[in-house]
């Protein structure tokens, strides 16, 4: 068969200390290693730059791909690339995959369907990676298929945990949306209880690095937070062999990989109910869950954990089943699925 157009943001050796690797840049691998060769656009991380690069691509490479796989995210700039390649893609006769990942998109659906509907139902096939936002479709007659973002688990060891220290590991960018100032607030808290309580906060500034390291002079938990910036698999294993608790502060999401990760390398889950987290996150299951911004009730919650080992390892135990589900084999007959589908 054809190759496959797999649309979005891809890793090469001039951004890969500046991006975690993306949705996008997993799947083209995973449908690589199981004979489906692809088309990748776009390396550029600028958005004018990457847009042009993905229409370019997409005309230049006319003859070489039957299907295209398009994502979407909540921006106003995500949804006029996805608008644009999806169009241009459908006047080329391609069948068009849309993949839906952005956390926001059903409360900007709320206010103005019209611009998403456009896109999503000039498209073949509708996949999201967890069931919100499949919930939150069906409000408008839009049937999706779930797949879920891969992971490759063999590059993620799992560390067994006995007891839980007051060690947390936070990873995103350093943006609102993902709220690291809380995180700031929750060491506070903690550090009342365990002087010896750290964190590390990893991840590229968008905007609130600085902001962030004043909170935390401010708070006088500075010297108790290291900030690496960009963490790659390599270091994600060792950080885990020493820091116990994930917290995520996430005010908007999806469904994060990072969540599938940490439960994949044995850390405690701790993180707010933003968005699609509650469907990934199962409170008292495989994590524990606090309202957005309740920095008070994120450390009361891994308070409870480093009390309370016992259920800290029921928690991790049912985080690492869960992950499973992530892994290659699993999302790949999905994948195969859809393609079947598309070819009769």
């Amino acid at each position: 068969m054809k190759k496959i157009l797999v649309v979005g943001i891809f890793l090469s050796e001039k951004n890969k200390h500046l991006i975690y690797r993306t949705a996008a840049d997993q799947l083209a691998e995973l449908l690589d290693k199981n004979g489906y060769a692809t088309i990748k656009v776009s390396e550029h991380l600028g958005k004018i730059k990457r847009f042009i690069d993905t229409l370019f691509t997409i005309i230049s490479k006319i003859f070489q791909y039957n299907i295209a796989i398009v994502p979407l995210y909540g921006g106003t700039a995500s949804l006029l690339w996805a608008d644009s390649a999806s169009f241009l893609l459908k006047l080329l006769n391609k069948k068009v995959i849309l993949i839906i990942h952005g956390g926001s998109i059903p409360q900007r659906m709320k206010i103005n369907p019209g611009n998403y509907l456009r896109v999503i139902r000039r498209c073949d096939v509708v996949a999201c990676p967890s069931n919100f936002i499949i919930q939150s479709l069906k409000k408008y007659n839009v049937d999706a298929v779930l797949i879920e973002n891969v992971l490759n688990l063999k590059e993620y060891h799992f560390h067994s945990k006995e007891k839980f220290k007051p060690t947390l590991f936070w990873m995103r960018t350093f943006e609102n949306a993902y709220n690291p100032l809380m995180a700031v607030r929750v060491l506070h808290h903690l550090k009342k209880k365990y002087p010896d309580a750290k964190m590390i906060m990893a991840g590229r500034d968008q905007g609130l690095l600085q902001q962030t390291i004043d909170l935390a002079k401010t708070l006088n938990v500075f010297d108790s937070i290291t900030f690496p910036g960009y963490v790659d698999i390599e270091m994600k294993n060792k950080i885990a062999e020493e820091f116990d608790i994930h917290i995520c502060t996430n005010k908007i999401d999806n469904a994060p990989v990072s969540m599938i990760e940490m439960m994949s390398l044995g850390l405690a889950i701790v993180t707010t109910n933003a968005g699609g987290i509650p469907f990934l996150v199962e409170n008292k299951v495989n994590g524990l869950l606090v309202n957005i911004d309740d920095d008070k009730a994120m450390a009361e919650q891994i308070e409870f954990i480093i009390e309370n080992e016992n259920t800290g390892r029921q928690l991790v135990s049912s985080g690492l089943l869960f992950s499973k589900k992530f892994d290659e084999e699993p999302v790949m007959q999905k994948w195969k699925e859809v393609f079947n589908q598309l070819a009769k």
